[in-house]
């Protein structure tokens, strides 16, 4: 019995504190689907892809309103804010945080998404109460949506879902541009 309670101490030791995980998004928008290894910590986010044999990384650092594509085989690296629109395209939480301020979040019970238990929420939007703009299901555990549906895209089945999620150890530098990358600044917005 006390080797039984060792045991589990030990295993609880080990575990992560927070909400740090790896995973796979499936992503579509626009009609076309992508995947991404999502790597999720307290320093931020970063989507990993491969499209046509073009490695590249969006990478979103906690407090910053900066989104950065990595593009390795260049040596190159895009900022650009969050607001615009190459970066709402290419991260689906920054679209999200984007339409946030025009709408009203209401929760709409808890349900299970490839083995992670989230809350479901319905974002509506402020104007027409009964217009559904986003649904998301967002786990406590990882402080991250696993799925989201995008209603305003315009294609059906927009959205993402991750699978295949297990703990992650993060490395800071994965939150980096790399030493000798060449950043180009794209500009956001213009305000109006």
């Amino acid at each position: 019995m006390k080797r039984i309670i060792i045991l589990v101490f030990v295993s609880l030791m080990v575990l992560p504190l927070s909400g740090q995980f790896t995973g796979r998004m499936k992503y579509i928008s626009m009609g076309k689907t992508r995947t991404f290894i999502v790597y999720s910590s307290d320093d931020g986010y970063r989507y990993d892809f491969d499209e046509a044999g073009q490695k590249g990384a969006l990478i979103v650092k906690s407090g910053s309103r900066d989104v950065i594509i990595l593009m390795p085989q260049q040596k190159m690296a895009m900022k650009s804010p969050s607001d615009n629109p190459m970066s709402m395209s290419n991260d689906p939480l920054k679209s999200l945080e984007y339409y946030q301020s025009s709408g009203l979040m209401k929760e709409s019970g808890n349900e299970n998404i490839n083995g992670v238990m989230c809350t479901k929420s319905i974002l509506y939007n402020k104007d027409n109460p009964e217009q559904e703009m986003f649904a998301i299901w967002y786990s406590d555990r990882y402080k991250f949506p696993m799925k989201m549906v995008n209603y305003i895209d315009g294609t059906e089945k927009s959205g993402m879902e991750i699978s295949d999620v297990k703990p992650w150890t993060p490395d800071p530098r994965v939150f980096e541009i790399p030493a000798g990358f060449r950043v180009m600044d794209v500009p956001g917005i213009p305000d109006k």
